[in-house]
């Protein structure tokens, strides 16, 4: 034939087509019914929906029950008097758990769960860490926050929004699990495409779940935790910086608890950043919105929490708030001077003419032991920078000029990450500075480590 094929072969290309089709259809429906499996049966929990539900929007922060569900009648704790997760079980015997391990209250570590069990049973008892198939322990960590975030019910999460209903802020714990075989400044999270085993504790920083509290409550269960050390009654607030969620902040805190090792009580207060590399401009009007409403939690914090020893960690954007706030209520309340032990300010995002002229002189006058660490390969200060067309106090460039009482601590020689920003608390060096700082109270010049430039009459300080 001229034209076309014989029907013969036409025949059998159709019979072909058909069965090449059957069996696209066919893979088809099996790559459906595997990922409608794998999604059933092996896709980790949303980090805050197996442990706690939410509560009813038009409650205030201090009549807010309890996220996870209530006990029985006949085993109610009191509602003033909540018992922090671990109150049953000892603690690990470590230097760093020893000093919260209370009678009756347990230590800040805890069991991690078995994933059979199931993210909430981790919150409400808590014991040594499990071993699995003879590796190593994934260690849970109980976190403290407080934060101005607008509470989202759908997602049983707080989310970027502001919360502008009075009295703005919410309470609340979070469990984190940090896995043992990690080096110190490690912050290993699961990959998106890590289906499998993106739920082992082992080999990621995941948030186990968390628990709403009123205000009431919140400063029960610290003040609780806080008077069951046998040595000092310590915590420390971190504040984080632009471009944060509320569960990025949290294992931060948690991981900083774990590797600085200073045996304080670990607290967070998140301000409603977008969480966005995008976010930048509104993430600098909440942190100047929030600022009022930490100056609030500080004063709370410090009157009713029993803490003796306040450590505050604030890094990048989180120090603009943090240095208006801490500067207003001490100048207003002297009384509580006292209990500010250090203050750290890591790489922090402010324009560096108003910290000279209206943020350092306050510290100064109150006499706060104040240090700063700033950074010549900090990528994000130089990129604020740019944005704004204005110096950032944490972007340190020569000539370099001290800052009138105030430690300035160069860190650029130290190693960093691309972006090089979080330096202060992924960094071992960084880390064994700011823990000693904060348990010895050295100035510079005792702290091994540390060079003063220049070395007779030392401006500022560098790591070599």
């Amino acid at each position: 034939m001229a034209h076309g094929k014989s029907y013969t072969t036409q025949r059998s290309d159709a019979g072909l087509s058909c069965l090449s089709c059957l069996s696209c259809l066919s893979f088809l429906l099996y790559l459906l019914c595997l990922l409608t499996w794998l999604t059933a049966c092996t896709a980790p929990p949303s980090p805050t929906d197996a442990a706690r539900a939410p509560a009813p929007a038009e409650q205030t922060p201090d009549t807010l029950p309890r996220a996870h569900s209530p006990p029985p009648k006949d085993a109610a704790r009191p509602a003033t008097a909540a018992a922090p997760p671990g109150d049953t079980a000892p603690p690990r015997n470590t230097p760093w758990t020893s000093s919260w391990s209370g009678a009756g209250l347990g230590g800040l570590f805890g069991k991690l769960g078995s994933a059979a069990a199931g993210a909430g049973s981790a919150i409400d008892r808590a014991s040594s860490p499990v071993r699995t198939n003879g590796g190593a322990a994934a260690t849970q960590v109980t976190v403290y926050y407080a934060t101005d975030r607008k509470y989202l019910p759908e997602r049983n999460n707080y989310g970027w929004q502001p919360n502008r209903t009075p009295p703005y802020l919410s309470y609340g714990s979070v469990q984190v699990s940090i896995p043992e075989k990690r080096a110190p400044g490690e912050l290993p999270l699961p990959p998106w495409y890590d289906i499998l085993s993106g739920d082992d504790a082992q080999k990621y920083v995941l948030i186990k779940g968390s628990t709403r509290l009123s205000r009431a409550d919140f400063l029960a269960t610290v003040k609780a935790r806080l008077r069951a050390a046998p040595e000092r009654h310590a915590a420390f607030v971190y504040i984080h910086g632009y471009s944060n969620s509320f569960d990025d902040a949290a294992r931060r805190t948690a991981q900083m608890a774990v590797d600085l090792d200073i045996g304080a009580l670990p607290v967070f207060y998140s301000w409603p950043s977008k969480g966005t590399l995008a976010g930048y401009e509104f993430d600098e009007n909440a942190a100047e919105w929030t600022q009022t409403h930490l100056q609030a939690f500080l004063a709370d914090f410090a009157e009713h929490a029993f803490a003796t020893d306040i450590y505050i960690i604030a890094h990048s954007m989180g120090n603009r708030p943090m240095t208006v706030a801490l500067a207003n209520l001490l100048e207003k309340r002297p009384d509580l001077l006292p209990q500010f032990k250090q203050v750290v300010l890591a790489a922090p995002d402010i324009n560096a003419d108003i910290f000279r002229e209206q943020i350092a002189p306050r510290f100064a006058s109150l006499k706060l032991p104040a240090t700063l660490y700033a950074s010549a390969n900090d990528k994000a200060i130089r990129a604020s920078y740019n944005f704004a067309d204005w110096d950032r106090i944490g972007d340190i460039r020569g000539p370099v000029v001290g800052i009138p009482g105030m430690e300035l601590v160069d860190a650029s020689a130290v190693i960093m990450n691309f972006m090089g920003h979080d330096y202060f608390a992924s960094n071992r060096v960084l880390l064994t500075d700011i823990a000693t700082l904060i348990k010895t109270g050295q100035r510079a010049k005792n702290r091994g480590g540390l060079k003063g430039i220049p070395s007779q009459a030392p401006q500022y300080w560098a790591f070599p």
